[in-house]
């Protein structure tokens, strides 16, 4: 059996809730930190189908990355999954950006898959400057991540040219490209970019690889539960079932 606010103390051990961007709201964000469960699930997004999912293996806390409540509520529609939550008393606890810059965090998990060595940091803006082992084409490296992250399909350019120096920045890190720019990046991976910024990487030489938001970041899930069944070893941390990337690629 775990205790809500044990998750959470542990949570905020690793990933400190008070280094979370300010936009963010992380934490627990529905239920009692006195909740007790002997199973826990851990999901990248509280939706409805992985609140039913706790609900049916009896799971009464859930772990996600993303926030189940984003932004301020200013109704709350009895189809919705706080509402979902709250009612079937399912307790749910948060670590969003803060768990995304923590060292072994989601960042740094991606780095890792992408086969990176760290070599600078940049925690605002939720990035890091890494570099391969060896040059890599860009097929080659596109290849490489559909492989280890188990996506379904990437967005990626091919700048003609074999890359090294490459800035990894999960989930919406788009916005980075002048950071690419500014340190003289070959290519950034990243989990949603915009169509001028994949123009503004090609006016400079850069490779675009846009993984989708859900496949830069869902690595964090497994590791995330191998971590709290170590340290909560009599509780049963389980995986969501039915936490997937609800995008089709044709």
């Amino acid at each position: 059996m775990v205790r809500a606010r044990e998750l959470y103390d542990y949570l905020n051990d690793i990933a400190p809730f008070d280094t979370a961007m300010s936009f963010d709201n992380v934490g627990l964000l529905i239920g009692d930190e006195k909740a007790v469960s002997d199973k826990v699930l851990i999901a990248l997004d509280a939706t409805r189908a992985v609140v039913e999912e706790a609900v049916r293996v009896g799971a009464k806390i859930v772990v996600t990355h993303h926030p189940v409540i984003f932004e301020p509520l200013k109704t709350l529609s009895s189809r919705s999954v706080p509402y979902l939550a709250a009612q079937q008393g399912v307790t749910i606890l948060s670590a969003h950006t803060n768990l995304d810059v923590a060292a072994g965090g989601v960042n740094d998990t991606l780095a890792a898959a992408v086969g990176v060595t760290q070599r600078q940091r940049f925690d605002e803006d939720c990035a890091l400057l890494g570099e391969l082992d060896d040059y890599a084409s860009c097929r080659e490296l596109a290849e490489h991540l559909r492989e280890t992250l188990h996506l379904k399909g990437l967005r990626y350019t091919d700048i003609g040219r074999d890359i090294r120096d490459i800035l990894v920045s999960c989930g919406a890190g788009g916005g980075n490209i002048s950071l690419a720019i500014r340190h003289g990046a070959d290519a950034i991976v990243t989990g949603e970019i915009k169509h001028h910024q994949i123009l503004m990487a090609q006016e400079n030489d850069i490779a675009v690889f846009d993984l989708g938001h859900f496949g830069s970041e869902d690595c964090i899930v497994p590791k995330l539960a191998a971590q709290l069944r170590e340290r909560f070893s009599t509780t049963e941390f389980l995986q969501a079932e039915t936490d997937t990337d609800g995008v089709l690629y044709g």
